[in-house]
């Protein structure tokens, strides 16, 4: 049970590293869309890289979301080891009548 605990923090701790490379990643796009920083390029291409960064921002939102999914899914489990853990002895009980 307790390599199972121990899986859970790993995974909540690598949940957490990933979240926190899309977020830096998704504002570091933002920052350059709203200061406007397009590397000296023409309107066309201007235009061209501000509907690029917008879609990368869309699926970096959609991958937080998803990130979001997985931590809650990973706590709803690590809550319901622990209700299991607290209701038994871990023992085989040959029951009788």
């Amino acid at each position: 049970m307790e390599k199972i605990f121990t899986s859970i923090e790993k995974v909540a701790e690598e949940l957490f590293t990933l979240e926190s490379i899309i977020k830096v990643t998704k504002d570091t796009c933002q920052e350059r869309e709203f200061a406007g920083i397009y590397y000296n390029l023409e309107e066309n291409a201007k235009t061209n890289l501000s509907k690029e960064r917008n879609h990368y921002n869309n699926l970096l939102n959609i991958a937080l979301d998803k990130i979001t999914n997985l931590q809650e899914i990973n706590l709803n489990i690590e809550l319901e080891l622990g209700k299991l853990k607290q209701n038994t002895n871990y023992s085989c009980r040959k029951i009788t009548a």
